[in-house]
C-alpha cells in the first residue's frame, strides 16, 4: 500500500492503536483466519497501524512470543527505527489488556521519495560514530575512564556496526571495521538503540540488567567497561535531544 504524502518519515515516529479485537479488525478489512492461525496477530496488528505515508510496504519479519485470539482486546504500537536510503524499517508490537507484548516484529518500507537521513538518529553508521566521538573528546570522564586502555570498542544497532578505536582515552579512530575486530562488541536490535536513546531518562543499566541487550568477543572486557560504555550512551542522547528540538 503505498500512500502520497509530504510528511517526513524520520526514526522515532510513533503511532499507537485504538484497543480492538483480533475479530473486529480483520472482519472489518474482509478478512477470516481460521481458528488458532497464527497468521492472526500479524494480519490484525498490519491493519491497527497506519501506513507509512509516501510509502509502500515490502516486507515483514514477525515473531509470535504467545499468540493472540481472535476475541482479545489489543493495541498495536509502532515506532520507525531506521532511515537508510528509501529504506525505512519500523517495529511493531502487539500488546494485551494488561501491556504483555504477545506478538511483534520489523516492516520494510520503500519510500516513495528517498526521506533526510538524520547522523544524530542513525545509529552504528560512521557519520553517527564521528558525531559521537567529536562529544566524547569534551567528556573527561570518558578519557579518564579509558586513561590506560588499548582496544577497541564496537557498537551495533540490528545490522550496521561501527568500531572505536580507543588508545589512552582517546578514541583515534571511527570505521564500520578494524583489521584485528572489536575487543567487544556492545549489540542491541534497532528497536532498543531508539528506546534507549530517546527514552526520557537514561536506564542504560536497568536495561542491561533486563538482558535487553548482548556482546561478543571479550566478555570480561565489556563488563568492566560498563562506565564508558555508560558515557556513551549519555552522549548519544545529547546528540538526538539536539537533533530533534
Amino acid at each position: 500500500m503505498s500512500t502520497s504524502s509530504t510528511a517526513t518519515l524520520a526514526v522515532g515516529d510513533r503511532v499507537t492503536s485504538p484497543s480492538r479485537t483480533v475479530t473486529e479488525v480483520l472482519s472489518e478489512a474482509g478478512l477470516a483466519v481460521p481458528a488458532g492461525s497464527a497468521l492472526a496477530g500479524a494480519l490484525a496488528a498490519e491493519r491497527l497501524v497506519p501506513a507509512l505515508p509516501g510509502a509502500t510496504l515490502a516486507g515483514v519479519d514477525w515473531t509470535t512470543h504467545e499468540a493472540v485470539s481472535p476475541d482479545e482486546t489489543v493495541v498495536a504500537e509502532g515506532v520507525v527505527t531506521r532511515v537508510s536510503g528509501r529504506t525505512v524499517r519500523r517495529h511493531i508490537r502487539l500488546l494485551d489488556t494488561t501491556g504483555r507484548v504477545r506478538e511483534s516484529g520489523t516492516q520494510s518500507w520503500f519510500a516513495d521519495t528517498e526521506p533526510q537521513t538524520v547522523p544524530e538518529l542513525d545509529f552504528c553508521t560512521p557519520a553517527w560514530g564521528a558525531l559521537l566521538a567529536e562529544s566524547l573528546t569534551e567528556e573527561p570522564e570518558f578519557t579518564a575512564s579509558l586513561s590506560s586502555w588499548d582496544g577497541t570498542i564496537g557498537l551495533r544497532s540490528g545490522e550496521v556496526e561501527l568500531h572505536l578505536r580507543v588508545y589512552k582515552g582517546r578514541i583515534v579512530d571511527v570505521t564500520r571495521r578494524t583489521p584485528h575486530g572489536a575487543t567487544f562488541t556492545f549489540v542491541a536490535s534497532d528497536h532498543a538503540w531508539v528506546e534507549l536513546v530517546l527514552s526520557e531518562e537514561n536506564d542504560f543499566m536497568r536495561r542491561a540488567i533486563r538482558g535487553e541487550f548482548s556482546s561478543t568477543g571479550d566478555g570480561y572486557e565489556y563488563l568492566r567497561l560498563t562506565k564508558p560504555l555508560h558515557t556513551i550512551i549519555g552522549h548519544a542522547r545529547a546528540l538526538a535531544r539536539k537533533a530533534c528540538s
